[in-house]
């Protein structure tokens, strides 16, 4: 498409910018009360499926998804922070 030896910016195609009908997904952001109740349900189980996801969703005046994805990244949290509290422990003992 360009001459030899010229680069052509991708700003100059803005088709290549976004895929058409792919709207921006906008953060959930969690109230207090919200993020209790996650958390209180993230200890007592990690994994929330059917029904039990579907009614903290609607007692929360949230949709699965948000439900869903909020546990996943929940998971991610709590593996990551159980790694570290491991490393610090190895690094005391030797």
């Amino acid at each position: 498409l360009s001459p030899p030896g010229f680069l052509i910016s991708k700003c100059c195609f803005p088709l290549f910018k976004a895929k058409p009908g792919k709207a921006k997904r906008v953060r959930t952001i969690f109230s207090s009360e919200q993020l209790a109740r996650l958390e209180q349900e993230f200890a007592r189980q990690q994994y929330l499926v059917g029904q039990e996801r579907c009614l903290l969703a609607s007692s929360l005046h949230l949709t699965e998804e948000q439900v869903k994805v909020w546990f996943q990244n929940r998971r991610i949290k709590w593996r990551k922070q159980s790694l570290e509290q491991q490393q610090a422990k190895l690094a005391k003992m030797g």
